[in-house]
C-alpha cells in the first residue's frame, strides 16, 4: 500500500492492450469481482470505455489492420502473439461501443463504421445490461454509487485481514476514516466458501444473492463478494 498522501491508480485494460474482459475469458462473473476490487481497494479507479458492460477484443486479420504496429510484424506467426496474452493489432480493442442491439450497437448509423462492431453486440450492451439486476453494469453501477456515498471507500485506509484466518482464495480488507469503517471480502476461487467473522455490521453490497452475512457467518459463491460497514 503507497503511504499517504501518495495514491496507486488501477487501470485493467486502455487502447493499447488486450481487454480486461478477454484476459479474464470472457468470464463475466470474474470481471464483476475485478471490479468490486478496482472501487473499493485504496486508490484512483480508472475505466477504458466498455469495460463496465464487459466488451472483449475482436479478433481481426493482421493484413487489413488500420493500426501501423501489425504491418511492421507481417511474418511473425499470430500463434506466438496469443501465447504471450496480448495483441499487436490494437484495432481489436478499439472497436465502437457497444449502446443497444441496434445497428453498429447505436454508434453509428452510418453503413460502415472505422472499425467493426462486435459481434456480440446484441448481448453485451448498455441498453440490454441496464435493465438486468444481475449484469456487469449494474454491479458497477452499485459500487460507484456506494464509494460516492461513503467517503471512507475514497479517502479512508487500506489494512489487510488476517489471511491465516481466512479460507483459500479469500481476500478481505478494512477501509476507515474516522468511524467510518467498511470490510470488503472477495471469493477469487470456484468453490463457495463459508466462515465466520465477529462483530456487529450491516449488509451494503454483494455480488450474488449467496453471498450473505448471517449470525457472525459470511457465504460467498463463487468469485463473489460482500461489503459490509459498522
Amino acid at each position: 500500500d503507497f503511504p499517504h498522501p501518495y495514491t496507486p491508480v488501477y487501470v485493467f485494460s486502455n487502447h493499447d492492450r488486450r481487454r480486461s474482459m478477454k484476459r479474464l475469458n470472457d468470464n463475466a462473473q470474474k470481471a464483476k469481482l475485478l471490479h468490486v476490487l478496482q472501487l473499493t481497494v485504496r486508490g484512483v479507479p480508472c475505466m477504458y470505455y466498455g469495460e463496465e458492460i464487459g466488451m472483449s477484443d475482436v479478433r481481426m486479420p493482421y493484413k487489413t489492420a488500420l493500426d501501423p504496429i501489425p504491418h511492421l510484424y507481417k511474418e511473425l506467426p499470430r500463434f506466438l502473439v496469443d501465447l504471450a496474452g496480448e495483441t499487436l493489432n490494437r484495432d481489436e480493442v478499439r472497436t465502437p461501443m457497444q449502446w443497444s442491439g441496434k445497428k453498429n450497437a447505436g454508434f453509428s448509423f452510418a453503413e460502415k463504421t472505422w472499425q467493426p462492431v462486435h459481434t456480440n453486440f446484441s448481448e453485451v450492451n448498455v441498453e440490454k445490461e441496464s435493465s438486468d439486476n444481475n449484469s456487469l453494469l449494474n454491479v458497477v453501477q452499485q459500487v460507484l454509487k456506494i464509494r460516492n456515498e461513503m467517503e471512507c471507500l475514497r479517502s479512508g485506509t487500506l489494512a489487510f485481514l488476517n489471511r491465516k484466518k481466512l479460507p483459500a482464495h479469500v481476500l478481505a480488507y478494512q477501509r476507515k476514516l474516522g468511524s467510518e469503517e467498511v470490510v470488503v471480502f472477495m471469493n477469487f476461487g470456484k468453490q463457495n466458501n463459508q466462515f465466520s467473522f465477529s462483530g456487529n455490521w450491516k449488509h451494503v453490497f454483494a455480488i450474488n444473492a449467496d453471498d450473505k452475512f448471517c449470525n457472525g457467518k459470511i457465504e460467498l459463491g463463487a468469485y463473489g463478494a460482500i461489503v459490509l460497514k459498522k
